[in-house]
């Protein structure tokens, strides 16, 4: 629920602040919002299916089992997440101007953000794996936090201050900025929660 929430608070900021610069501006970032989120809901999907042989494995003690899961789930997610993203910052002009015919303000807009976004997006299998996997293994509060990074703990201040700083650019680039700063924090929670398994396989060897 409270994911579902930032999603849309999100998206809300983003046409709060893209109101400033013309409809072009919120069309173009719409579009964009919508291209991602296909991509997203594909990893979602690809998730549920890892979470309960996460749980299992680790309810079970079978470490071994539970490091090779979560390697798949990232090396798969991440082959996917990249396979789309560089698709759609490749063809974003193309895939943009499938949104409208005229308007070439809204198709720059949506092509540098969806060049932008596509490339992060290569992150977001990762980052997804791991804060599902915290879920998973019962971890609610960590798999909170980090959950709520992408969208909520590092968009938000973002969104709201990088285009005073940075005008319109600011609102292009905020959800790439936040995806980079998630992947990095994925990175160091997931190297103690790493520590912590292995520690537990050797206790159960």
């Amino acid at each position: 629920m409270i994911f579902q929430l930032l999603t849309s608070l999100s998206i809300s900021l983003i046409n709060m602040r893209a109101k400033e610069y013309g409809d072009s501006v919120i069309a173009g970032m719409g579009a964009v919002t919508r291209i991602i989120s296909m991509g997203s809901l594909m990893v979602f999907g690809f998730i549920k299916g890892f979470q309960p042989i996460a749980g299992y494995s680790y309810g079970a003690r079978k470490y071994d089992r539970l490091r090779e899961t979560i390697r798949t789930a990232i090396i798969w997610s991440t082959v996917f997440c990249a396979v789309f993203g560089i698709a759609a910052a490749i063809f974003s002009k193309t895939i943009i101007s499938g949104f409208t015919k005229d308007d070439m303000d809204m198709i720059e807009t949506g092509r540098k953000a969806l060049i932008a976004n596509g490339l992060s997006f290569l992150l977001f299998g990762f980052y997804t794996v791991y804060s599902s996997l915290y879920l998973a293994l019962g971890k609610a509060k960590e798999g909170l936090i980090l959950g709520a990074c992408r969208q909520g703990l590092f968009f938000v201040p973002i969104i709201l201050i990088l285009p005073l700083l940075w005008n319109i650019n600011g609102i292009l680039y905020a959800q790439p900025i936040s995806d980079i700063i998630s992947a990095v924090i994925t990175v160091f929670m997931g190297v103690h929660l790493h520590g912590e398994l292995d520690l537990l396989r050797r206790l159960t060897e």
